[in-house]
């Protein structure tokens, strides 16, 4: 219950039940709250010809074209192609919305980021671009030699196992680091999670913070908000 006397006093005492849903709540409007903000993608969202916004939830996603990129989202964009002979699958980015790290093949392909890596203005070896190439998966073959080819040429696993890339957002003219949490399907890049720093020009590390400390974020929250503060 929460009640409010003359001098702006606030008490909650809530329930067993009302605990665990203020816990949810305050977990999923972290955005309030200087530090890392997680969004696990539990509704499936599909950012193929669409936009993904590191600053919202997989529920709060809305599709979009190219041209719907903000500072702090990303177009996927994806292309497959076949000749007689060669045949490419190409997924990558564009539009003026956030930046990749970028560090292969010229600095054209979106880097790999490990798990707890920070993402931030002391990365190196390599630069922050609008235009990232995910994964250029291909075939090739020789009529005159007979001879068969086939490669990916993207930086990220082509076994499909979970990796991070790492991002700069422009929000409010100032930059923000965060990450996408990725898996290559044979060309084809799936998002498992996203999230980002709110705190200005603070670096943030990739997949922070995990899905277990969420909870015992939010308990602690809870405890702080339980006191009375007096005007």
């Amino acid at each position: 219950m929460r009640t409010q006397d003359a001098n702006t006093t606030w008490t909650i005492n809530p329930s067993g039940q009302d605990c665990l849903a203020l816990a949810a709540a305050i977990a999923a409007t972290s955005v309030a709250y200087a530090g890392p903000v997680r969004y696990d993608n539990d509704t499936n969202y599909s950012w193929f010809y669409s936009v993904l916004d590191l600053t919202k939830s997989a529920a709060d996603q809305s599709y979009g074209g190219i041209g719907d990129v903000t500072g702090s989202s990303f177009y996927m964009d994806y292309f497959s192609d076949f000749y007689p002979s060669f045949s490419y699958q190409h997924s990558y980015l564009g539009g003026a919305g956030g930046e990749l790290w970028n560090s292969g093949f010229q600095n054209r392909y979106a880097a790999p980021i490990d798990s707890g890596e920070l993402v931030g203005p002391g990365l190196s070896n390599g630069a922050w671009s609008q235009s990232s190439t995910l994964e250029f998966a291909w075939s090739s073959y020789d009529y005159y030699t007979g001879e068969y080819d086939s490669g990916f040429r993207g930086l990220l696993p082509p076994d499909g196992s979970p990796t991070y890339v790492g991002a700069r957002l422009t929000i409010d003219n100032q930059f923000h680091y965060g990450w996408i949490g990725v898996q290559n399907l044979g060309g084809l890049i799936d998002v498992f999670a996203w999230g980002y720093e709110t705190e200005a020009g603070v670096p943030v590390a990739a997949g922070a913070p995990t899905p277990g400390t969420l909870g015992a974020l939010a308990v602690g929250a809870v405890g702080a908000l339980s006191r009375k503060r007096r005007a």
